[in-house]
Order: C-alpha cells, then structure tokens, then sequence
C-alpha cells in the first residue's frame, strides 16, 4: 500500500509538471504572438500588402478579428497552426474527410485535431491516475495500459470520422435510385437539368435529407455561376460512391456530346436496377454462409444435449443404484 500511494504522488508530480510545462509553453507563445503582432516592421509590411491588393475590406476585417481575439485568441492560433497538417495536399485531404463525414463547419478540421491531441494525453493521464486506486498492477502494466490508451485516444477521431463517412456513403447509396428516378422523371417532363436537380432536392429531402443535401448544394452552386461540370464533380467528390460519380461522368458526357439526357439517365437507370438486383441476389446466396456459424453455436448443443440428457440421466442413475 505505500508503494502505491508513493507511486501516486510521484505521478501527480509529473502531472503537475507537465500542466506547469504547457502553461508556460502557452505564455511563450502568447507572448511572442504579442510581441509580433506590435512589431512595427510587421505592421508596415501588412500595410504595404494592403495597399497592394487596393485596400480590400476583407484584410482591414482581419486584421480587426486579430485585435479582438487577445492575446490568448494569438496563442491558440499558433498552436493550431502546429496541429494543422503543414503539406496542402494533406490538409485538402482531411478537409474533404470532414465534408464526407457531414462536418461543414469552417472548426471542423481544428476541432478534429485538438480532439486528437487532447485525447491522446487525456487518456493515459486518467489511466495513470484511477488504475493504481482501483487495482494492484505493477507499474509496468499501467505504463503499457496507458500507452494503448493514447494510442486509442489519438485513433478514436478518425475512426468517428470514418464511421460517420460510411454510414453518410450507405445513405446516399439507399437513396439514390430514388434519386435518379426522380431526376429520369423530371427531364422527360420538360425541365432543364439544373431545374431538374433543385426539383430533385426539394423532394428528395424528406425520405433521404443526406442525398437532399448534396443536390441542394449542388443547386447553390450552380445559382452562384459554378459551371455545372464542376458542381457536379464536386458532389461525386464529397459523396464518393461509385452510382454517383456514374452518374455525373454521364451528364458531363451528355453535355459535352449533345446527345439527349433523357436517354442516358434511362440507361443509367436501368443500369442501376440490374446491380441493385445483382447486389440482392449475391446477399440472398451468402446467407447460408452466414447462417452456418448461428447456427452451429446456438442449435446444435442444445440439440446434443436434448437427444443425450436421458441416455446421461439413467447412467448417473444406474452408477448410484450400483
């Protein structure tokens, strides 16, 4: 028992200097955001970049939201900036994993990583502190249980994201022949096509509102003068199934060549319901497969025990008697 409350105290010591620590890395920081933000050179450069872009608002509105932040607002921008993935490509990345999982939010990605980051200590600290009150492990066992706690808290996140993504994905999926019947029925009642999808989104969205979404955002865009290519690649990105970036190479080649858009959509469309019944059919031959398992491990010792428990009664019985 005292090797376990000194073992507690001295990690309590560690503990405290680790939040020492990041305190005084914070401040570092704070002060050096400071510093640099009063720093007349910087000052007059910002102001020469200024007045060569003409003296737009948006840089005056920045510069405002940097005084309004503080100190501390400083501060949590240089800790984010050492979070935040330094290779563009990088960074796209993981900003269209957080559109695919339905995280628009601008936070989105910073929040992802600040989870991450506190995740990845928040876990072992706790491990470090609760697993010696309540068990007798050596220290060996609660430095290699709160390792894999912070493997866990770093990785949880992205499986979350992950999750989020598939589960998005297999919506979109479900709805999606609804979708193009929708859009197949539209057309060839006489709307243009972009008609045709802002049709599509507002009546799609109550049944399947993740495919509702992204037709309403493909219709945004196209109010706002995107090109339609480049609307309906951007939501073949963001979706990232296989029917829906079909389906876009289609209108985009329906486009290009002239051809009539009716006929590919009913093309695509009977396309469509061939693999959804091939699909079925595929689930439907795999079910005994599946069924094997269940069945081995929840009828047959029931069963053995069923058709053996008299032969086994009289044995027991008859080995008494003797």
């Amino acid at each position: 028992m005292q090797a376990l409350n000194s073992f507690l105290l001295n990690n309590l010591e560690v503990i405290a200097l680790v939040a020492i620590f990041g305190a005084v890395v914070l401040a570092v920081m704070a002060v050096v955001s400071l510093v640099r933000g009063r720093n007349p050179a910087v000052q007059r450069l910002a102001g020469v970049r200024t007045s060569g872009n003409g003296g737009s608002g948006q840089d005056a509105s920045l510069r405002l939201d940097d005084e309004k932040i503080g100190v501390f607002g400083r501060a949590l921008k240089s800790i984010e900036s050492q979070l935040l993935p330094s290779d563009e490509n990088e960074l796209t990345e993981s900003r269209k994993k957080m559109l695919r999982a339905g995280f628009h939010a601008k936070s989105a990605l910073r929040i992802y990583f600040f989870m991450r980051l506190v995740l990845g200590v928040v876990f072992p600290v706790l491990i470090l502190i609760i697993l010696p009150e309540v068990s007798s492990m050596t220290w060996e066992r609660v430095a290699l249980a709160a390792g894999v706690m912070g493997i866990v808290g770093i990785y949880a996140p992205m499986f979350w994201v992950s999750y989020q993504t598939s589960v998005r994905q297999q919506a979109c999926r479900d709805g999606f022949p609804d979708a193009l019947d929708m859009l197949l029925v539209s057309v060839e009642a006489g709307l243009g096509l972009d008609a045709a999808i802002n049709r599509v989104a507002a009546e799609i969205g109550t049944a399947h509102p993740v495919l509702g979404e992204h037709f309403r955002r493909v219709g945004s865009e196209l109010r706002a003068g995107r090109s339609r290519e480049m609307a309906l690649r951007s939501m073949a990105d963001l979706i990232g199934i296989e029917e829906v970036g079909s389906l876009v190479t289609i209108l985009i080649q329906s486009e290009l060549l002239g051809t009539s858009i009716g006929s590919a959509l009913r093309v695509h469309a009977d396309d469509m319901r061939l693999k959804r019944l091939m699909k079925a059919e595929e689930k439907a031959h795999m079910l005994p497969v599946k069924m094997t398992v269940p069945l081995i491990l929840g009828i047959l010792p029931p069963l053995v025990l069923v058709i053996l428990a008299p032969a086994i009664i009289n044995f027991m019985r008859v080995g008494g008697n003797g």
